[in-house]
């Protein structure tokens, strides 16, 4: 797995160098857009609707909206004064109890792996968390982007996950309202019977079990319009004897690595007496 990002977590004045991987990946199967008419690809043009014309970048510029058709015209230069400095440290500002993050805070979530250097620091931090039962907080940039993070541990190892900021979360109490309180009184009887129910659907989650049903029919289509095509010639320029000498190149370059290894181990099995003393 390929890391996204290289640095240290630092907690007060220790260092830990880790990486960072992707725990997550869009496996949605993209389709493109093609003129029906001559199958070429589709590119999306900026285009000005005031002027009904073609626009290049430098005829762009970035505003903020007031509304009624007024702007305020924002620099790059002016941004970029204002944008985070590339940093490769996640300072971690402070710890909280796992109870206090939300859920519906986590945005996006990545593995942290431990350099050679930090194995233990590595360790003992995540020891740390699991027997205190705390999460780490702090700022992070990833991509040019500074993100609120939050590092917190699992049986396997470390996760990194940022946050949205309290801001762009609704509050509940909006929705709320006298037909679903939930700190209203309920039946009983119905909390019994609903109980009930609850146990006889409850059984082991099995993840496999889930899939993107979407995804699985759109390549069942797929495939059926794939059977569909007519079979295209074998290129000439790549005859199938071609294949079987770059077969033949492989083995023999096996083969040769093969030998040389073995040749190797033995050397280092049986050292000179010199090397002993």
């Amino acid at each position: 797995m390929h890391a996204m990002w290289k640095g240290t977590i630092q907690i007060a004045k220790m260092q830990i160098p880790i990486k960072l991987y992707a725990a997550t990946e869009d496996k949605e199967i993209s389709l493109k857009q093609t003129h029906a008419v001559c199958g070429g690809a589709v590119s999306h043009l900026k285009y000005c609707q005031a002027c009904e014309a073609k626009l290049e970048m430098n005829d762009i510029r970035k505003v903020y909206d007031l509304g009624g058709g007024n702007f305020v015209e924002l620099l790059e230069e002016e941004l970029k004064e204002i944008a985070p400095q590339a940093s490769k440290t996640f300072l971690i500002e402070q710890f909280a109890d796992e109870s206090e993050i939300s859920r519906i805070r986590l945005k996006k979530h990545y593995y942290i792996g431990a350099e050679a250097l930090g194995e233990e620091a590595f360790r003992l931090f995540h020891a740390s968390l699991v027997q205190s039962g705390k999460v780490g907080i702090g700022y992070i940039t990833l991509r040019s982007a500074q993100s609120l993070a939050a590092v917190w541990p699992t049986t396997e190892g470390l996760i990194l996950s940022t946050m949205l900021y309290d801001d762009e979360i609704r509050q509940m109490e909006r929705i709320v309202s006298p037909s679903n309180r939930v700190h209203a009184q309920a039946s009983q009887d119905h909390l019994f019977v609903f109980q009930q129910l609850i146990q006889a659907m409850t059984s082991e989650f099995i993840r496999s079990k889930y899939i993107n049903k979407y995804d699985e029919a759109l390549k069942i289509l797929i495939d059926k319009k794939i059977s569909t095509l007519a079979p295209q010639e074998k290129p000439k320029d790549e005859p199938f004897l071609q294949r079987e000498t770059n077969m033949e190149q492989l083995l023999s370059s096996l083969t040769a690595s093969l030998d040389f290894a073995k040749s190797d181990s033995r050397s280092v099995a049986q050292p000179e007496d010199h090397h002993l003393h």
